[in-house]
């Protein structure tokens, strides 16, 4: 297969690999979960692989790490709010919708003029799209990018993380304007596109609108692991900075700090483990560290915060607070990339290092780029078993500790499951916890399975077809 330009495209990204910490902070405010989130990720590692079979990639994102960094792609602004809420909402700040639609159109007008120059300026034979042109999180940005897609008969790969149908999205168009965009755009059907999504939920919610999709899971790289004299450097050195003892068992979350994450399911575990602990005291844990009377059971969220959720934040840490565990939120020290001279660290592997059990109590994701963080590095973890991993991961066979399918909406919003399905897991864990041959078994189980469905390998098989089809439909015009 002949070298090829290829320009990815989303809203956010991670950085280049040889990016540096001290040289920008990416154009945002690092209390923000930028470069971190799984989309950025499955780019970051989508980059990867296309650079090892010699393409050229370039990164089109919101933020100034990225070769052509589009500051007006960012969806978390008060433009894109403002449009976004009288579209959706309640047109609150319009006198009509022609005063939405003119100011829509200029906010795409620049955008437009932002991608047709890197198009031009990068001249690539393909483009990954990812996102942009399933969820209307900024259909101004959807248009703008159709626009000037429409121009160039480039072949694009467009990748459905998230859709419009899902759940976990809720829209109400506020004019005939608004409903157009949402049945046009979301996603457009053109001849230079092939559609790819990452569960099967949204490959039957595509179908139904008439769009074939082929699937393509979130994957990872199972074959890199850390070394021991790192792993073992990496766990003592971050346990010491945020004051963790050797023999503690740290219950790890390293989603972001968004509702749909159910963190609050987490802290109720927690409890339940805490009250249970004595049956751990004066016994040797799965990895020979004692379990002593000075020992914690302690939860750590290391997912960075979503500048738009800054209430659930506040709802969930005020909760955490009123169980009295022990938990501790250590996301300032994580970074899209390691820079120990800085005290900064990667969420995965390095925040990993830390953990003994992983707990994901999440209710709804696209795939779960966490749960395949926690295969790879050999933890076992306690999961919600949301629909894709009911549909997607759980029947491959892996092992998990559940925490049931059903939640109760309790005070702010926050949500808890049923006290026996939380005993029950609190029950299995400890066991678990307290036992080298079931822990080893289960990592083992997980890793293996993880390996062959989520694989890279699985990655390259999909990066190759799609760059196969791209140069067909280049070689048909």
């Amino acid at each position: 297969m002949k070298k090829v330009n290829v320009l990815i495209i989303h809203f956010r990204s991670a950085p280049a690999p040889d990016w540096k910490q001290h040289n920008s902070e990416g154009g945002q405010d690092q209390a923000d979960s930028r470069g971190t989130d799984g989309v950025s990720l499955e780019m970051k590692k989508r980059r990867h692989l296309l650079e090892e079979m010699g393409h050229k990639v370039a990164i089109c994102s919101a933020y100034d790490w990225a070769e052509y960094p589009l500051p007006a792609l960012e969806f978390d602004s008060d433009e894109t709010r403002k449009l976004m809420n009288n579209m959706y909402q309640a047109m609150n700040d319009f006198t009509d919708v022609r005063a939405l639609e003119e100011e829509f159109n200029k906010s795409v007008a620049h955008l437009e003029l932002g991608f047709t120059r890197i198009i031009e300026n990068f001249s690539p034979d393909t483009i990954f799209v990812h996102n942009i042109l399933c969820l209307p999180i900024h259909p101004a940005a959807t248009v703008a990018l159709i626009n000037a897609l429409n121009k160039t008969k480039i072949p694009y790969i467009a990748i459905h993380h998230d859709i419009l149908s899902e759940g976990a999205y809720k829209f109400k168009p506020q004019s005939d304007f608004a409903e157009k965009i949402l049945k046009e755009c979301f996603p457009p059907v053109m001849p230079n596109i092939t559609h790819w999504t990452i569960n099967t939920r949204n490959q039957t919610a595509l179908k139904k609108k008439g769009i074939e999709a082929k699937i393509i899971h979130d994957t990872m790289d199972f074959n890199e692991k850390l070394n021991d004299t790192d792993y073992n450097k990496l766990r003592s050195e971050i346990r010491s900075r945020t004051n963790i003892a050797n023999s503690d068992v740290v219950l790890f979350m390293g989603a972001r700090i968004v509702p749909n994450k159910q963190i609050e399911i987490a802290g109720q575990l927690t409890a339940k483990l805490e009250s249970l602990k004595d049956r751990l005291m004066n016994q040797s844990l799965y990895n020979g560290e004692k379990f002593t009377e000075k020992s914690e059971v302690t939860m750590v969220i290391a997912g960075r915060p979503e500048a738009g959720f800054v209430e659930y934040k506040q709802n969930l840490f005020n909760y955490l607070d009123s169980l009295n565990i022990s938990w501790k939120y250590i996301g300032d020290i994580v970074r899209p990339v390691r820079s120990e001279e800085e005290g900064h660290y990667a969420l995965y592997p390095d925040m990993y290092t830390m953990a003994d059990f992983i707990l994901y109590p999440t209710g709804w994701e696209g795939f779960g780029n966490q749960l395949l963080e926690a295969f790879a590095a050999g933890l076992p973890a306690a999961v919600f078993e949301y629909p894709v991993f009911k549909e997607d991961i759980g029947p491959k066979g892996v092992q998990i500790v559940s925490l049931g399918d059903k939640t109760v909406e309790t005070a702010n919003g926050l949500v808890q499951v049923d006290d026996e399905v939380i005993n029950n897991a609190a029950e299995e864990m400890l066991d678990i916890l307290g036992s080298p041959g079931k822990y080893n078994q289960i990592s083992a189980n997980n890793y293996e399975i993880g390996k062959r469905y989520f694989g890279f390998d699985v990655q390259r098989a999909h990066l190759k077809a799609s760059l196969e089809w791209a140069s067909l439909i280049s070689e048909s015009f």
